[in-house]
């Protein structure tokens, strides 16, 4: 599927399924209200109303379901018929899966999605997910044929009209976002080390008139952004801060989203095992989503200054690399003790979020970043301790199951544990922005759930006798997740006045071999009010609904257009 085109098109015209394969997704309710009429000229002369209305009357989805209709040209699948209150209505994992699943092959396909409006944009990103761009097959690179996908949707229920032309671009410009971000996180780290994703940074910039800023390995010490170069001043390929900055006339406020771009972790020098590290190129998931929205964000019109802060670092083993008991100063000024040179992703965004703060006076700052999952591959960081005990003891028996079965390099109360493989994780100092987060989720597809949020409780597991803190707690059993990201907060000041938030994406940001493009959805429909895309608008949770022009007009001349 790397080298398929997704083209979202307000009809996709009339063709034979056997020259144009066709797949018609959506929920039971809303397939029976589909009228033949429309569907009739994609599926005759094979298909009949009297096959369809039998294929339907088949269909029995738990949660889901498909019924083929001609050979394994025309298929009909069903996504569950309701879904709970912590799923996206769109029900966007399922549908991910029935394309990959169900969708016919061939040259030229064709998707018929039906929904209601307001479950368009997380079904457009759905579909992107299907169709990743990274492969190094043998058998690809001999296919020159391109593959087109054309994807119509017919809307149902309320403003159920067509599609206009401009919510056919944002969904274009989402949908690119999405693939741009899984193949960065696809693509190995012998080809995307961080002069790669310099260049990848570059050439968004150059698409959208931006030259990026950028901060390389000694000037990166010398500017005292001691925790990015004391990860990545081992590798061969150098550390880097990047940032594409995005200022309109008329802005009110100023957004940074800071993005964590470990190209690679092995962990340093306190190294992962052969069963953690294998899938740690995934470990810039957090910086892919940002370049990814970024570009989708601002191609769509943005009203506010946003600024994409990439940290951008290869955790790598060397002479030169960081030792536990090291000590390093960071951008805030505050000293950090070493005693996990595996918790690396907190003390590149502790950096990026003092810049956001320091020096671009940010109102509000997103960081994201892979941080803290424990997953059956592996995770970010913070491995635990090991107590070696005599094999004849039966606790060392099962302590030993436990550490093989599970993999992972952390406690259980950690965060891919807690909220699972699909929800991200957001951590917060605004309460409004928690709720906001995960209606978000819920409106695009990319799902969240809060952590605890309780620093006076928690930050305590990072004290040092020799220096202002630790990288790594003291206690894996005491909410190691929120306390990451506390790590990350307490660099701009847990009384800082402005908005903080922080989303974990370790077990989102890939679906078993593949990355999902994970974030880039989110961060388009959480930011969509400061967007001039209607679309972006409507799946925004934030700001009233409904507005009227004299609303907008007075929203816009507020300094906190998002709150």
């Amino acid at each position: 599927m790397a080298n398929v085109q997704l083209e979202f098109q307000a009809s996709a015209g009339e063709a034979d399924p056997q020259s144009r394969p066709l797949l018609v997704l959506g929920q039971l309710q809303n397939l029976h209200r589909l009228p033949w009429t429309h569907l009739r000229g994609k599926l005759q002369p094979r298909v009949t109303e009297e096959i369809w209305q039998a294929a339907l009357s088949t269909l029995n989805p738990n949660p889901t379901d498909s019924c083929p209709l001609y050979l394994n040209y025309a298929t009909v699948a069903a996504l569950p018929s309701r879904v709970s209150r912590h799923n996206s209505p769109s029900a966007a994992q399922f549908l991910t899966r029935l394309i990959r699943n169900c969708l016919p092959g061939g040259t030229n396909r064709c998707i018929l999605m039906v929904c209601e409006r307001s479950e368009v944009f997380a079904s457009a990103c759905a579909i992107a997910r299907a169709f990743p761009l990274f492969t190094h097959r043998s058998s690809a690179s001999r296919r020159t044929e391109k593959k087109t996908v054309i994807v119509e949707f017919f809307l149902v229920g309320q403003n159920n009209g067509p599609v206009e032309v401009e919510t056919l671009k944002c969904l274009e410009s989402a949908a690119e976002g999405v693939r741009l971000a899984a193949r960065i996180v696809d693509t190995p780290c012998n080809e995307m080390n961080t002069d790669s994703f310099l260049e990848e940074i570059r050439k968004v910039g150059k698409d959208l008139g931006i030259v990026p800023t950028v901060f390389r390995n000694a000037e990166l010490k010398e500017k005292g952004f001691g925790g990015l170069y004391g990860v990545g001043k081992a590798a061969v390929h150098p550390p880097a801060l990047a940032i594409l900055s995005h200022t309109p006339e008329g802005a009110t406020q100023t957004i940074a989203w800071v993005g964590k771009g470990i190209v690679y972790d092995t962990g340093g020098l306190s190294i992962k095992g052969k069963t953690t590290m294998p899938g740690m190129k995934r470990d810039c998931g957090g910086a892919a989503a940002i370049l990814g929205a970024f570009k989708a964000t601002v191609k769509q019109g943005f009203k506010d200054n946003l600024h994409a802060i990439f940290c951008l670092a290869e955790n790598s083993v060397g002479p030169n690399a960081t030792r536990p008991d090291d000590i390093h100063t960071l951008y805030s000024g505050k000293t950090v003790e070493i005693n996990n040179t595996d918790a690396e992703g907190r003390l590149v965004l502790a950096d990026g979020v003092a810049y956001a703060c320091k020096d671009l006076g940010a109102d509000i700052i997103l960081d994201m970043a892979t941080l803290t999952g424990a997953q059956a591959t592996g995770c970010s960081e913070d491995p635990p301790e090991v107590t070696v005990i005599p094999q004849t003891s039966l606790v060392h028996r099962v302590k030993a199951t436990f550490y093989d079965v599970s993999l992972q390099k952390e406690s259980l109360s950690c965060r891919g544990i807690a909220t699972g493989k699909y929800h991200a994780a957001i951590l917060t100092n605004n309460e409004e922005w928690e709720r906001a987060c995960v209606k978000a989720g819920r409106n695009c597809g990319d799902l969240v759930h809060p952590l605890v949020y309780c620093p006076e409780l928690h930050f305590s597991e990072f004290t040092s006798a020799v220096a202002d803190m630790k990288n790594s707690v003291a206690d894996r059993d005491n909410s190691p997740s929120s306390c990451a990201g506390l790590f990350i907060g307490s660099h701009i000041g847990f009384d800082w006045p402005g908005i903080w938030v922080h989303v974990d994406i370790a077990a989102p940001v890939h679906a078993g071999e593949r990355a999902t493009g994970y974030g880039v959805a989110l961060l388009l429909s959480l930011f969509g009010r400061a967007s001039e895309d209607p679309l972006l608008n409507m799946v925004s949770p934030l700001g009233g609904d409904g507005d009227s022009p004299i609303d907008d007009m007075e929203r816009d001349s507020k300094r906190r257009r998002l709150v």
